[in-house]
Order: structure tokens, then sequence, then C-alpha cells
């Protein structure tokens, strides 16, 4: 597995920097992901350090995790950080689920690692099985072909840096098999196997009912994923040949205005993209924007509607050819 695990890197360029965070639970995926990277030091001339946040959800079984993964970090001569929060708390705040809390604390925790060693990326033990359930899930709750690309091997973002996935081509059963092979005992997290959460609904219920479709669904959804990725690069980068085009700012009024004729000769697809690029730039970020509130905003372009209301008390207008985004003084009157 070590020679697929180096050859897929290579393929993939996934080590074009060298000084990784490896993001460890003390599960099969997490476990197998740092022992491949230690073995992979020298070929690849990494440096690196395992981080490891106790969500404090499991009580003695949470502490005992961050024990277990400091001690494998401590034998294996890799320095280990151990971050801790209260993501009940946390998620009540915020008014989120617990399942959101514990991801966006966990993921501040890895990327205030990796500022602080001044490290280049993050490395995240996604696999195969991950990937197909990603899809479903998006599947399950609509998504564009941008969405349905999902999980990349790489992907540079803004709150957390880079993120890489080194084993977006391995199974979870792969995984397992390799910490066997190796004398690696994961710990066990009982909560995966609960099905209140939509993942683990899809992952205990769902994809084992497809399977008796298609024994080879997660390599189908995975190829999916793959290609829906590489296509929704093409129309990005065929969005962005010609947004200055379709998209102005108005220095008068200081506004970012979309012009519907220019709009009007684009395909389909580069449409909908340059809709979500133009929501995103006009109000700084499409968080709680989804393919339905893209699809009304082309609908409007293209019949020449009015305009359309949109999350965050926002609202869209088209007048005299040009679409701009405006603050819904109805909603603000409803409040």
């Amino acid at each position: 597995m070590l020679k697929r695990f180096i050859d897929f890197c290579q393929t993939e360029k996934i080590f074009s920097v060298n000084k990784i965070v490896v993001a460890v639970s003390g599960g099969a995926d997490s476990l197998a992901l740092a022992d491949l990277l230690i073995r992979s030091v020298r070929r690849f001339k990494l440096e690196i350090c395992i981080a490891h946040y106790e969500h404090g959800l499991r009580g003695k079984d949470s502490a005992d995790d961050a024990e277990f993964v400091e001690t494998f970090a401590k034998n294996a001569g890799v320095k280990f950080f151990c971050g801790h929060g209260d993501v009940k708390n946390f998620a009540a705040e915020k008014k989120i689920s617990v399942e959101t809390a514990a991801r966006t604390l966990r993921y501040e925790f890895l990327s205030a690692v990796r500022k602080n060693l001044n490290f280049d990326a993050i490395a995240l033990a996604h696999h195969a099985d991950d990937q197909a359930e990603t899809i479903l899930m998006r599947l399950i709750r609509g998504s564009s072909v941008d969405g349905l690309s999902a999980m990349k091997f790489s992907t540079r973002t803004e709150d957390y840096g880079l993120l890489i996935r080194p084993l977006l081509r391995f199974k979870k059963i792969e995984l397992e098999n390799y910490c066997r092979a190796r004398g690696i005992f994961p710990r066990v997290d009982a909560t995966n196997f609960e099905t209140d959460a939509t993942r683990n609904k899809i992952r205990l219920e769902l994809l084992p009912a497809l399977k008796n479709f298609n024994p080879a669904i997660v390599d189908s959804l995975c190829r999916f994923a793959e290609t829906a990725a590489e296509e929704s690069d093409f129309i990005n980068s065929e969005a962005e040949k010609i947004f200055s085009k379709v998209v102005k700012k108005n220095f008068a009024t200081g506004r970012i205005e979309l012009l519907r004729e220019e709009f009007l000769k684009l395909p389909a697809a580069v449409q909908r993209i340059t809709v979500k690029k133009f929501i995103e730039l006009a109000t700084g970020s499409v968080k709680d924007f989804g393919f339905v509130h893209f699809e009304a905003v082309r609908k409007v372009l293209i019949n020449g509607l009015t305009g359309v209301e949109l999350p965050h008390k926002l609202r869209v207008e088209l007048r005299r050819g040009k679409l701009t985004v405006t603050e819904n003084l109805f909603a603000n009157c409803a409040s």
C-alpha cells in the first residue's frame, strides 16, 4: 500500500509543499495517513507534525483518544499538538448543529497550528468512502455540478489555507487492513454508529442499500466526483475569462452591476457560475446561498423580472438591463 500511496501522491502532485500538519483523530483512517506520511518523509522531503482536537463530546473516551494519539506521535518521534473545546456550547451559541460546530472548531485549531509553525498545509484523512458519502449527501440536499465535485485532492481555502487529502483513492477497508498489517490498533468512536446524523445514516443505511444495485458504488461515485471536478474547473475558467465583460463596478454609485445583455450571450453552465461569482463579489460571501438562490437570480436575468429576495435580508434588482444586490427593505420592516 505504501507504494500505491507514493505513486498516487506523485501523480497528483500532492506534495507541492513539504511542511504538513497531519490531522489525527485516533481512528483507522487518520492513523493510516499519519503512518504513511511518516514512512514517506524522506521520499518527499517532508516535515510533519501531528495535531489532535479533543471535542469534549464523549467524556473520558475523548480524553483517552487524545492521550492515545499523543503516545502514537511520541513513539513515532513526531511533534504533537492538542486542542480542546466546548463544542456543545459553541453549537448553542452559534445556533448550528453539534456536527458543524465540531468541524468548525477542529479546523480553526488545525489552521492555528499551521500558522503558528509557519507550515504549508493540513493533511486530512478523507478517503473514498467519505467522498461517496459526501456526493450522496449533496445529491439529496440538491447541488450544482460545482458542489458535486465534492472533495478534491488539494484545496486552497481562504479560512484554513491549503488542505490536502492523500487518501481519496483509498477505501476505508484498505486503511483498516493497513493498520492491522502495521500493528496499529485504532480507537473506535461509538458515535459513528449512531443514525442521528445525516452522514451516519448515509454510511450505515443508504450506501449498503445501493451496493445491492452496484457493488462498486463507491468507485462509481468517486469517478463521478473527479469528473465533476474537472468539468467544474473548466466552467470556472471560462467564467473567469468573460467575467470582466459581464460584471462591472459603477464608480458613480459604488455598486457592482451585472449586465443582462452580455449575460444572455453565455451558455447556461457559465451563467450559473457567473451569478455565483457576482453575488460573492457584491456581498463578500456566498455562505448560506444555494443552487436554488443562484438559479432564481439567473431566471430574473433570463426572463427580465424585477428581482428576487435572497438570504441575509438581501435582494437582487434588475433595472435598465443592470442587476444589482440591494438591501431587502421589506425584510427589515418585517423583522
